[in-house]
């Protein structure tokens, strides 16, 4: 790839350096047209341009050797003029020798003197070509080190983003299978040993899907319902009817990227801390909708006290979720926890509305 990416910055280096100084050569070749002899004229001109293109080429590597050395730019500047200026001189006494040569002048010593007179007096115009030249090529590979320089560090910050997001992911696993392991421990302690069979197998299954590697630890909104239906089904083997849920999710939010195992430590904390406890039971609600460019998310759980005592002092679920949502999101994105005044604990989280197919990759 390396290779590949050289060898086409090579080719196009030598197409821009081959098409500028043929405009050059045409341009300045334009100007001779007036004059009523101009083909001498024009010789001048093209042994100038042909001699400016050899001479581009000792600027390259001047220029090359001044970035490698990280020259500091006032002295930069001041040895690109003065070689700049040196190189123009015999690039205009190379186009005054080829005028002479071959230009029916006639080369006596007394005009090769007028040469060297020529040469200094025209240098101003291949002077000011090559220290425009070094200016464009200082300039264009101070662009292409700023963007490599941005290509990396964007990069470092997504590697550390993904591992921030990793971390936190592993975080959640261990918390709940320990929570499960618990609830199937008191299942076979309460002789219900078929439910208690169900509850491994169901078990099994939402490891194996949680456990599975996801790009960039993403997934879509229908993808992560599905998993929070699977823990569901793991928790009404436990509670039965004690534990009553309703979903609903809107048709156009269902391909939007959350990170994995967004919704799971929610819903758990609802069920485990605010259900679970009372011998009545409750009711979980999970609603995703669209508002404009953002996605709503909700958790509402119809029991409080218990669940309010151990979320409020900050516990795995809330504070796992608030940490990967801005190790995500940055600052885009609204998170809020709290009791509600039909005494039961809401969960509200707004992220933007994104796409997988318009992820980064």
């Amino acid at each position: 790839m390396a290779d590949r990416m050289n060898r086409a910055r090579l080719s196009r280096f030598w197409r821009i350096q081959i098409a500028g100084w043929l405009a050059y050569g045409l341009i300045s070749a334009l100007g001779a047209l007036p004059y009523r002899n101009a083909y001498p004229i024009l010789l001048y001109f093209i042994g100038t341009t042909v001699a400016a293109f050899s001479a581009s080429l000792v600027m390259l590597a001047l220029c090359r050797r001044l970035a490698a050395r990280r020259t500091p730019w006032p002295n930069t500047f001041a040895l690109i003029v003065v070689c700049s200026y040196g190189l123009g001189i015999v690039c205009s006494i190379a186009g005054a020798a080829l005028e002479a040569r071959y230009g029916h002048i006639g080369a006596t010593s007394q005009h090769w003197r007028s040469i060297a007179l020529v040469g200094f007096a025209n240098a101003f115009s291949p002077t000011i070509m090559l220290v425009a030249w070094s200016a464009l090529y200082l300039g264009a590979s101070h662009w292409r080190e700023m963007q490599q320089r941005e290509r990396e560090l964007l990069l470092a910050e997504s590697l550390a983003r993904d591992s921030e997001l990793k971390a936190l992911r592993y975080q959640i696993t261990p918390h709940f299978l320990f929570n499960t392991l618990n609830g199937i421990s008191t299942l076979v302690g309460e002789g219900e040993a078929q439910s208690a069979r169900r509850m491994i197998a169901l078990l099994a299954d939402f490891l194996r899907s949680t456990l599975l590697p996801t790009r960039q630890g993403d997934v879509t909104i229908a993808e992560e319902l599905a998993q929070v239906q699977r823990y569901i089904e793991i928790e009404q083997v436990r509670l039965g009817h004690r534990l009553v849920v309703t979903m609903h999710c809107d048709r156009e939010v269902q391909d939007t990227c959350v990170p994995h195992l967004l919704l799971q430590p929610l819903i758990e904390n609802a069920i485990r801390h605010g259900i679970a406890p009372r011998a009545e039971g409750g009711r979980l609600s999970l609603a995703i909708i669209r508002d404009g460019d953002w996605v709503r998310i909700s958790v509402h759980n119809s029991a409080c006290e218990l669940h309010e005592r151990s979320t409020v002092s900050g516990g795995l679920g809330l504070t796992n979720t608030a940490a990967r949502l801005a190790a995500r999101y940055r600052d885009n994105y609204r998170f809020s926890a709290s009791g509600d005044a039909s005494h039961g604990w809401l969960v509200e989280i707004e992220i933007p509305h994104h796409a997988k197919a318009d992820m980064p990759a």
